[in-house]
This record gives C-alpha cells, structure tokens and sequence, in this order.
C-alpha cells in the first residue's frame, strides 16, 4: 500500500507541480542539517523542486531526498509521521495530515480545537473528497441559519492553510 504522502507528491510531480511538505524536524528519525533543525523546529518546510536532482526515494517508512539548505547539499530523511502538510507550492491545494500536526503549530497556526472531531486526513484546497472519515450527528437541535452563536460555531470549525512559507 503506498502512503498518502507518497501518493500526493507522485501526483503532484506527474501533474508537474511543485509539491511543498510542511515537516517537524523535531520528530524522532527526522535526518537533516543541525542548523535547520534548530532553525525551523516543528515549522520545517521542504519544496521538492522538479527542476534540482533531488534523488528522491519513497521507502515503508518515509521518504529521503538530495536537499540544497542556502547551497549546502544534504541527503535528509523524513520519517511519513514527520511530513503534516502535502500541497502544490503554487495554489496550497494537498492533504493535511492532522495526526501528524505538532500540538504548538495547531495552537499558533490553525487554532486549538477538540482533537475528536478533526479527521485524520483531509483535503485542502480543492473541491475533490478525501477518505477522510465522515462528519458525526449531534444530539443538538437544528439552530436558525441566522442564530449568531451558531454562526460563530461554524466558523471556528473552518481552517485554513495559505499554502505558502511563513
């Protein structure tokens, strides 16, 4: 079975896209330049350009790469558990892998919310599904559309990615 980060990169790649990974350099396994995990920690983002000879590798458990870090080439490793975003550099259309997503950039980035109700995959971006596992029905009543407290219940349970470095 190929993983879903292996699946969207390949997909980007063979759309010639640019596919951008959002890495916590700080999880266990994580094989990468001292300086650059001490730099970017848990905020960590890798653009697998098609254009540098990255020697890109998929294996069971992760994936590795030839990565230029300011003209110092490196082979690093990630780990699938390290990668929390998969998306087109271009247009931040991907997956995020929340399961994968540091607590701190959840908090700082995406809001803290209740980890029951968020999926352990899904789509970003794009109007396509995923297998992500489908919203639950609650034993509350239906509100007025207009209800303000309901309408601000709707909107904290959005998210958003820019899809770009920070």
């Amino acid at each position: 079975m190929v993983h879903p980060v292996q699946s969207v990169i390949e997909s980007l790649q063979a759309a010639g896209r640019c596919p951008r990974l959002h890495v916590n350099a700080m999880f266990d396994g994580v094989v990468c330049p001292d300086f650059i995990r001490d730099q970017w920690r848990e905020r960590l983002i890798i653009d697998l350009d098609p254009s540098y000879p990255l020697d890109l590798t998929f294996l069971e458990e992760g994936l590795s790469a030839d990565l230029s870090f300011g003209g110092y080439v490196t082979r690093c490793s990630f780990p699938y558990g390290a990668v929390y975003v998969v998306a087109d550099r271009s247009t931040g259309r991907g997956i995020v892998l929340d399961q994968n997503m540091p607590d701190s950039v959840k908090r700082s980035r995406y809001g803290k919310g209740d980890e029951n109700q968020k999926p352990a995959l899904r789509t970003v971006g794009g109007d396509t599904e995923s297998d992500a596992p489908a919203a639950t029905a609650t034993d509350e009543p239906e509100a007025d559309p207009t209800d303000e407290s309901q309408v601000k219940k709707r909107r904290a349970a959005f998210k958003v990615i820019d899809g770009g470095g920070d």
